[in-house]
């Protein structure tokens, strides 16, 4: 920075200038403006009222500029580095505890270590003990919203608790959005113990209420698309082209004409199966067997939003091996990116009726910084049908200066405080393929039928 005036340079070595220094300076420039002042008192002309003015509109340049830059000194640094980084991820535990004797219901205390920026979901099982028995042996969820009292607990049915009795617990997964701590806990009857619930405090979900005003809505049968993609239309391709090579992925993301995409009676299709021919890219060729389906928004104005929401209803797949997803992502450029779901079929614990996944990919330039995944959750944990491949679904996410909250069936279900304030994003649907490139790829439907596609947009 250099400021200029009167044949007078002044340069600012912002990279260099401690605060001290720039202290200094400042109380130099304000002592020459008091001087140039007192001089008003003693002289006259012309040419010095000119060149009085001259040295105090310099002077005053000079002062607002070292007032802005030793403002920086007290500016709070952001905690997210511009959307590189996410603070820590908060740890849950469990501790042994004592009951009654005779107890038939069990609290047990769930505890994160630190209030977290984004939703917990903590698993709790209780199953049989020594003597006592869990009835039944039961997986609970636990929600911790950002906010949230850092203690909560979840009962469980047992009997047989006499004393010295106990049952297990443990968490059989790790907590979406969160750490796990610890392992196993023992829960014993003694004489004189108490168990009381903790008090529910908690802030009740959020509904889905779009923000902004609509600025895209198709239906099935209304939804454009093309190979290329442009105003109101989809593309079938990713920004970067038709394969995921980094991902591991299997399936091309077909053009137009291989049939990937395909209006009908329930809504648009999003098909996925095996190819005649696998495609060869690159040099050396990949070959890829199998057809992957792409709507991306990258080229479709109407759906490019920095805060707003986006709304899909859809069925999902459920054959082995597909990838299908609902997602977010920058005009300028991955990462980072939002997952507002993701249906990992080619794991085999995966439970497409049942199974629900977000998460936040940050950083720069291609280069993936930090994430921040949540994957146990299922429909259950938020009172819905466990019916995500046979039913129509609503997704819902709307991204705000100081929230990413997802949404299911209008019932919010993660919540992330936003680290890419200011990214303009679009949205895209997909069904990817991460099969075995030996495989039949014919086990259960690979089709993702999307009903509809509605993008608010607040700014």
């Amino acid at each position: 920075m250099v400021f200029v005036s009167a044949g007078l340079a002044l340069p600012l070595l912002a990279q260099t200038l401690t605060r001290e220094q720039a202290e200094a300076l400042r109380g130099d420039a304000r002592a020459a403006a008091e001087a140039v002042g007192k001089l008003d008192q003693t002289s006259d002309g012309e040419a010095f009222r000119v060149n009085r003015d001259t040295a105090r509109d310099a002077l005053g340049r000079v002062n607002q500029g070292l007032d802005a830059y030793i403002a920086t000194f007290d500016a709070p640094a952001d905690p997210y580095d511009g959307g590189n980084k996410y603070p820590p991820a908060a740890n849950v535990s469990i501790q042994s505890f004592d009951v009654p004797v005779g107890a038939t219901v069990v609290h047990v205390p769930v505890t994160l270590d630190k209030p977290s920026p984004n939703t917990v979901i903590a698993h709790v099982r209780v199953y049989d003990g020594d003597g006592g028995r869990a009835k039944p042996d039961k997986t609970k969820a636990v929600i911790f919203r950002p906010g949230d009292p850092l203690v909560q607990s979840v009962s469980f049915d047992v009997t047989g608790m006499n004393e010295g009795n106990t049952v297990r617990a443990v968490q059989p997964a790790v907590p979406d959005g969160g750490n796990r701590k610890g392992g196993g806990i023992l829960i014993t009857a003694r004489s004189g113990a108490v168990n009381e619930p903790v008090a529910e405090t908690g802030r009740t979900p959020l509904p889905f209420e779009p923000v902004g005003a609509l600025s895209y809505a198709a239906t099935g049968d209304s939804i454009l698309f093309d190979d290329r993609g442009g105003p109101g239309s989809f593309s079938t391709a990713l920004a970067h082209g038709r394969t995921q090579v980094g991902n591991g992925e299997t399936g091309y993301y077909g053009t137009v004409d291989m049939g990937g995409v395909i209006p009908g009676p329930d809504g648009l299709v999003l098909s996925s199966r095996r190819l005649d021919k696998p495609v060869s890219v690159g040099s050396p060729p990949i070959l890829y067997p199998f057809l992957a389906t792409m709507l991306s928004g990258h080229r479709t104005p109407e759906t490019h939003f920095k805060y707003g929401s986006v709304e899909w209803v859809v069925k999902m797949p459920n054959r082995k091996g597909s990838w299908p997803a609902l997602w977010l992502l920058p005009t300028g450029g991955w990462p980072p990116e939002i997952d507002v779901y993701e249906g990992f079929g080619y794991n085999g614990s995966w439970r497409f009726n049942s199974d629900l996944s977000t998460n936040l990919h940050g950083g720069d330039k291609n280069v993936r910084k930090f994430t921040r995944p949540a994957m146990s959750m299922k429909m259950s944990t938020f009172g819905l049908a466990n019916t995500l491949d046979s039913e129509f679904h609503m997704f819902g996410v709307t991204v705000d200066p100081e929230w990413i909250t997802m949404f299911v069936d209008g019932v919010e279900t993660m919540r992330y405080a936003n680290p890419f304030k200011g990214e303009t994003w679009y949205p895209l649907t997909n069904v990817a393929v991460k099969a075995n490139v030996d495989s039949a790829y014919e086990d259960g439907s690979g089709d993702m039928i999307l009903r509809s596609l509605k993008v608010w947009r607040a700014e």
